[in-house]
């Protein structure tokens, strides 16, 4: 997700704001007993408001295994169902310019610095249940995440949100190590929705992180050796890098988007522009926008 996102583990605009909506369990479009689905396009794909670098100092870019998860035009598609019941289940797939499976096979062979061969796929498989207590709404899932030449990134992460009216809050934590997060980072957002004139549709998105700093693959240690990284110092999958050293949160990104269909085609475009914080190093990620075309059926 990066973004898992898994360096990692978000998800890039317009369409991506549903993607991203579904992803968190929240797939509004569908209703009661429906199965809806979508193919997108977006320009970049962007995890969680990390435009920049998922490291502690220089961007390495993807061909060194860096954010965005991609760096180019992307792909992406899922299907969503939810029952009368409150129950749902879902699917969320996107491209991603680099290779988990090098990365991941980097943290116990050393000598791997191609991250473009075996270029992976990334997977969101997702259930839960919605309910309401009054005017409150609430939502209780687990996504896993699953990546198509990937090593060490699989991953659960649980999910619970509250909303009311047009504000929605959420957290997502990670339930295990991999490459690219630590057990118990947690993702907290709150989501404004607003629907405008001419069927446009306004998402505002304040997203915040709360890191345990050391896990098997961020951190201060080289855990395949035992070894302490130096001062100043912090190991990042594959070793000891200077720059900035781990902290327990930031603030990740304000991310602020439009979408509106298109007629009756079934397509809808969107557009996002995202107001970078800081990753989980305290480096300041960079201010993007991001457009996309999406078509729902």
């Amino acid at each position: 997700m990066k973004q898992v996102g898994a360096g990692r583990k978000l998800r890039g605009a317009g369409v991506v704001v549903l993607s991203l909506a579904a992803a968190a369990g929240w797939s509004g479009a569908a209703q009661a007993g429906d199965l809806t689905g979508h193919i997108d396009l977006v320009s970049r794909y962007y995890l969680r408001g990390q435009t920049s670098t998922y490291g502690n100092s220089t961007p390495l870019g993807n061909a060194g295994a860096d954010a965005p998860e991609s760096d180019h035009v992307t792909p992406q598609w899922g299907a969503d169902y939810s029952h009368e019941s409150g129950f749902y289940a879902g699917y969320w797939g996107s491209t991603i310019n680099y290779s988990y499976r090098q990365l991941g096979d980097s943290y116990r062979n050393r000598t791997i610095t191609d991250f473009q061969k075996n270029k992976s796929i990334e997977n969101d498989l997702y259930a839960g249940y919605n309910g309401t207590l009054g005017d409150w709404g609430y939502s209780a899932g687990l996504t896993y995440y699953v990546y198509v030449n990937g090593t060490d990134s699989d991953a659960a992460e649980s999910k619970l949100a509250l909303s009311y009216g047009p504000v929605t809050l959420s957290a997502q934590t990670l339930l295990q190590d991999v490459v690219w997060g630590n057990k118990g980072d947690t993702y907290w957002t709150a989501v404004y929705t607003r629907a405008l004139p001419y069927q446009l549709s306004f998402t505002a998105t304040l997203g915040f992180y709360t890191y345990r700093k050391q896990g098997k693959y961020n951190g201060t240690e080289d855990t395949l050796s035992g070894t302490a990284c130096g001062a100043g110092e912090a190991f990042i999958v594959n070793g000891c890098y200077a720059g900035k050293t781990p902290v327990g949160s930031a603030f990740r990104h304000l991310t602020l988007g439009l979408t509106q269909p298109i007629a009756d085609t079934g397509l809808t475009w969107g557009a996002q522009f995202i107001v970078g914080g800081r990753n989980r190093f305290d480096v300041k990620q960079d201010n993007r926008a991001v457009v996309s075309l999406s078509y729902g059926f």
